[in-house]
């Protein structure tokens, strides 16, 4: 007797009650995030920004907490918190965000001004640097999170990209930037920038083949 032939692709392909009760989840945990930041309760919107997880999911969730305007002081603390907290998570929010939000600077530069707070902007013309392939840098692309401290470009770059997924040469990067193009200024480590607002970019070095060495000259 010939056993049955199984349609491997229509055997893996998720069933449509699955579908939906996906679809469902995620309209929750999108809900009770937005319903979090506007009401100021840090516990409810942490909890569900845990749980942002499906592809794509941070691009829904940054297009509803921009259209909020303004959210309060105590989620921005808390954001903050655990956006510094997830730096070393391979699938922490920092890099979950990052991954979701490629290609869509805009919309990550939107979210993150609203989400993270408000500081003092450092003085007019201070040096920042960052590591960037070398395609996307003489196509214009340029990262948002840039350092003060040169010696800080890889981890930075490496904290607040898909580093790792990048091909071909990398390049270190400086540039001035105005306290116009200044974002969120964490004591100059972490600089969140509009690159719109920099000064001419200019490249200094190249990193080593190993890409964990120090970068050249």
């Amino acid at each position: 007797m010939t056993a049955p032939h199984i349609d491997r692709a229509e055997h893996d392909r998720p069933s449509p009650i699955r579908l939906a009760l996906e679809s469902l989840h995620q309209a929750d945990v999108l809900r009770r995030l937005v319903a979090g930041a506007a009401q100021g309760d840090a516990d409810a919107f942490l909890g569900a920004a845990a749980q942002v997880t499906w592809p794509g999911g941070w691009v829904d969730a940054l297009r509803a907490l921009v259209a909020l305007g303004t959210i309060p002081n105590a989620i921005q603390g808390a954001f903050l918190d655990a956006w510094q907290a997830s730096a070393s998570q391979p699938f922490g929010l920092r890099r979950t965000m990052t991954c979701d939000l490629l290609g869509q600077d805009a919309l990550l530069l939107d979210g993150l001004s609203v989400l993270l707070p408000t500081t003092q902007p450092i003085p007019a013309h201070a040096t920042f640097y960052a590591v960037a392939p070398l395609d996307g840098y003489k196509s214009g692309h340029l990262g948002l999170w840039w350092t003060g401290e040169r010696s800080l470009a890889l981890p930075v770059s490496v904290a607040t990209s898909a580093f790792h997924e990048w091909d071909g040469d990398l390049v270190l990067l400086a540039t001035e930037a105005p306290a116009s193009a200044i974002v969120y200024n964490a004591d100059d480590l972490e600089v969140l920038v509009d690159p719109r607002r920099l000064g001419p970019v200019r490249v200094l070095g190249t990193l080593k083949d190993d890409r964990e060495n120090a970068l050249n000259a």
